[in-house]
């Protein structure tokens, strides 16, 4: 079973561009490293990462899975569904998962994902980026109407470094669990978390605007969407994804 070795800063650019540095020079799998802040932290397609200094979870995880590049995906929902089960087992939330990774409490981002790689071959090394809202009650007003906090949630302050810690454990305990049982186990696992089947959404995927009824993930993590002509949309990612109302 794979142990983390937890790995602490004051301050950094973000904790994926020191997982990457620190992998490129042959960091153990299982190094985890923790911030108290971060100043230039993102998100998927290049968006931003607000926190608040000591208020979050922001922490990157180094793996080695050996898998070729258009399975690293999969990293997304162990990471996804680790944290939904961490919080779930230390503060009582329960949160839905919204494909392909963001982790919600009702309808509001508690937590985003972030998966880059060293490289493009199988054995390129994955950094895991994990950003916990902790102990924030105000947002910024761009996020306000879509983010949470466990303080929120809980009505209380929490430590934030045993949650990192605890956080770090679950991740790893599930990426054991993926690479002795597969895939499969892990996605029948996500789809008890997963929100919005059976709603309708609007993606951007390259350009291409496809609005239609989510019927659910296939069996590769990829989303399937039935549009207006009844014709069924295979999607492996997208640069935008909202939920419509119908």
């Amino acid at each position: 079973m794979l142990r983390p070795v937890f790995v602490y800063f004051e301050v950094v650019s973000s904790t994926n561009d020191v997982g990457l540095e620190l992998a490129k020079t042959g960091a153990a799998e299982g190094t985890v490293v923790v911030a108290h802040s971060q100043y230039a932290g993102r998100g998927r397609r290049g968006r931003v990462w607000l926190d608040e200094p000591g208020s979050s979870v922001l922490m990157s995880a180094i793996l080695r899975p050996r898998l070729p590049s258009e399975r690293l995906h999969e990293l997304s929902f162990v990471a996804s569904l680790a944290v939904a089960e961490s919080l779930r087992e230390q503060f009582g939330l329960q949160c839905a998962l919204k494909w392909p990774n963001d982790v919600l409490v009702g309808s509001r981002k508690i937590c985003g994902i972030l998966v880059e790689t060293t490289g493009a071959s199988s054995e390129a090394a994955a950094v895991v980026g994990i950003g916990v809202n902790v102990n924030q009650t105000e947002f910024p007003s761009e996020i306000a109407e879509e983010a949470t906090s466990i303080a929120l949630e809980t009505g209380s302050r929490q430590d934030v470094r045993a949650a990192a810690e605890k956080m770090g454990i679950a991740l790893l305990n599930w990426y054991d669990a993926y690479r002795l049982r597969g895939f499969k186990e892990i996605l029948d696992r996500w789809r008890t978390y997963m929100c919005g089947v059976g709603t309708r959404a609007e993606m951007m995927v390259s350009k291409k605007r496809i609005v239609g009824e989510i019927l659910g993930v296939d069996e590769h993590g990829r989303l399937n969407l039935l549009d207006n002509a009844g014709r069924i949309h295979s999607i492996p990612w997208a640069d935008y994804f909202s939920f419509r109302p119908l």
